[in-house]
């Protein structure tokens, strides 16, 4: 009782198969990254996403000012959240994803300022 696909592939089927490998093959890493601020704004929409899902209300434009340097106001615990998540992004290209010793480094990354805020005793301060 083998599955039986609604289709059989031909040598055309191949032939197209092995031409779209030739041309995934081709891509040229220099045009990949023709566009730092698409990959600025995507990284921007992934920490936001993120950090959403924890509860964090920050917002986009917050985050944006974030990762540029400007003073937000926030709470500090949410600033803390946006400051680990912009290191351990930054440091992404360095981890391999199957290593359980960089899931842990990036973890750290993602809680060092959280942890350091929790002494602090006021709700709300400005970020730069």
């Amino acid at each position: 009782m083998s599955y039986k696909p609604p289709f059989t592939i031909t040598a055309d089927i191949l032939n197209l198969v092995a031409d779209i490998s030739q041309q995934v093959g081709r891509l040229d890493s220099q045009v990949l990254n023709a566009s730092p601020q698409l990959r600025k704004q995507n990284r921007i929409k992934t920490i936001t996403g993120t950090l959403a899902i924890e509860g964090n209300t920050l917002t986009e434009e917050q985050v944006t000012a974030i990762v540029e340097g400007k003073p937000v106001l926030g709470s500090v615990r949410e600033l803390a959240e946006v400051k680990g998540a912009i290191a351990a992004y930054e440091a992404l290209p360095t981890y391999k994803a199957s290593s359980y010793t960089d899931l842990l480094a990036a973890h750290g990354l993602m809680m060092s300022d959280i942890r350091k805020c929790g002494s602090i005793s006021f709700s709300r301060c400005w970020y730069s």
